[in-house]
């Protein structure tokens, strides 16, 4: 599936099984419908070894994840236990979302993972890699 938005086209994918070569550095920009792009969160993505990890914040964390008959499913994400005033707000929620994704959109620059009812989960934008 192809959208196109002026001159440039960007491909969009739906299918979980093209997260498997994905790689890199992405910022959480929205989570559940709330604009939460102030809070830091970084994801990690290694699709070789089907695992996320990253930073949430105050906290480092790392979940693994599976894609079968076309639906993704990621593990309860394991975390360090550290405690930062005013930088945890958004942490527990994440843990409670991370699990209930089962389908992903990608395109070239972003990420957003859906429930199974195709409600947005999480909205991620790829970090521009360092020269």
């Amino acid at each position: 599936m192809v959208f196109s938005c002026g001159n440039s086209e960007e491909k969009i994918s739906e299918n979980p099984a093209d997260l498997k070569p994905l790689k890199g550095d992405y910022k959480l920009l929205k989570m559940d419908g709330k604009d939460i792009s102030s809070e830091g969160f970084i994801l990690n993505f290694n699709g070789k070894k089907q695992r996320l990890s990253g930073k949430t914040g105050c906290n480092n964390f790392v979940a693994t994840y599976k894609i079968q008959d076309s639906v993704i499913q990621f593990n309860t994400p394991l975390g360090t236990k550290m405690y930062c005033e005013g930088e945890m707000e958004y942490e527990d929620t994440f843990g409670e979302i991370l699990p209930k994704i089962r389908n992903v959109k990608i395109s070239d620059k972003d990420l957003i993972f859906l429930s199974q009812e195709n409600e947005q989960l999480l909205n991620l934008e790829k970090k521009q890699e360092r020269e």
